[in-house]
């Protein structure tokens, strides 16, 4: 058995790693797969088969089960998240940051994202320091980096060796730079800012996974076996998972203690009087609570639009089936095209039945004699 890495899909095929043979294969999915409806991802681990070594071709006969998956970006099998954002150009801002944070522990819940803020050539240093101060006392891993000027670069590839690791974050803020700046040969398209309106241009438009060699690092290539780092497309907010309302504190390691002894279980931590959050905000940061705030009010919306949403799928659907546990769930009909029900049906031959020996009856009556009639009124 062969097996191998998805790094890319493409137009009628797969672009999978042959680790062997040190490989990389043009794949077609066998057909059995399209009709069990097995989706592939890039990163999944995949069985290839009717290799041709020349042609460098193969076909994928099965798909290895999965140790995890992102929706957003759609990868399978990821070590850790690097979540890049700029310090300016684009403007760095707590929330935008504190969103792609909780997205990444909802979909990876096993590793704490990793926070790399780029362009630190921008910024001045207290400016910097004040971003360590804000992440670094909640347990994640700051990196100040800067590909202008080299700052960091090297500690980012540190993180990267033996991992499968993806760079996530808003176009504009220098994920592709920063890859490039670590293994040159990738040569990355990178953008250019829109300086006007402070926002970058999609550069990468799809997930593809790269192997490291760490060509600018050659101590760290000598002792690494295999690194792969995904750069992924930009995605907006619409795109990000949102917990339930009451959920989102366990998102926030800084408010979980306080929230644990709140007066109420189902405390929002918001406004409610008497939440033991709420009186102590001078321990929290700022820009934090503001986005802890913001958050729940994004997922009581959401929660709001599944519910909405929910009913008026209810009210389309109906059971149908015999025994507990079998039944299906298909769409109600409107009345031009619903068929008319046995019980209906039988009722309407009745009533129809019915009508017949009324009339029957009517016209087997005696008719009156109307000389009778007469001779009477005489």
């Amino acid at each position: 058995m062969v097996s191998g890495t998805v790094l890319r899909s493409h137009s009628g095929g797969y672009l999978v790693y042959d680790a062997d043979q040190n490989s990389v294969f043009q794949c077609t999915a066998r057909g059995r797969l399209k009709k069990e409806r097995v989706s592939l991802l890039t990163g999944d681990r995949v069985e290839l088969d009717e290799i041709n070594p020349e042609q460098k071709t193969a076909v994928i006969t099965a798909r290895f089960d999965r140790e995890n998956t992102l929706s957003r970006p759609p990868l399978a099998n990821v070590d850790q998240v690097i979540i890049v954002q700029a310090v300016h150009q684009p403007e760095w801002t707590p929330l935008l940051t504190d969103r792609y944070i909780v997205h990444f522990q909802l979909e990876l819940a096993q590793a704490l994202p990793i926070i790399c803020f780029n362009k630190s050539d921008l910024a001045q240093e207290e400016e910097l320091q004040g971003l360590r101060r804000i992440y670094e006392p909640l347990g994640y891993f700051v990196i100040i980096a800067s590909a202008i000027t080299g700052q960091g670069v090297g500690e980012l590839a540190q993180v990267l060796a033996d991992k499968v690791s993806v760079f996530a974050g808003q176009s504009g803020v220098g994920k592709s730079s920063l890859l490039n700046c670590i293994e040159p040969h990738l040569g990355l398209r990178v953008g250019r800012m829109e300086h006007e309106f402070g926002v970058g241009r999609h550069t990468t438009t799809s997930s593809e996974l790269y192997r490291l060699g760490f060509g600018n690092f050659p101590e760290i290539g000598a002792l690494q076996k295999a690194s792969w780092v995904g750069d992924t497309p930009g995605f907006n907010l619409l795109e990000l998972r949102h917990p339930l309302p009451p959920e989102v504190v366990w998102q926030f390691p800084e408010l979980l203690p306080l929230a644990h002894d709140c007066k109420f279980i189902d405390c929002l931590h918001i406004v409610e009087h008497g939440c033991n959050v709420v009186a102590n905000l001078d321990k929290v940061s700022p820009e934090r609570y503001a986005s802890y705030a913001a958050i729940v009010a994004d997922s009581q919306s959401e929660y709001k639009l599944r519910k909405d949403t929910s009913q008026k799928l209810d009210s389309s659907m109906k059971s149908v089936g015999g025994a507990h546990g079998k039944e299906k769930s298909v769409p109600r009909l409107s009345g031009k095209y619903r068929q008319i029900s046995r019980r209906r049906e039988k009722q309407g031959q009745v009533e129809e039945l019915e009508l017949e020996d009324e009339e029957a009856e009517e016209e087997t009556e005696t008719p009156v004699d109307d000389s009778d009639l007469a001779d009477n009124v005489e």
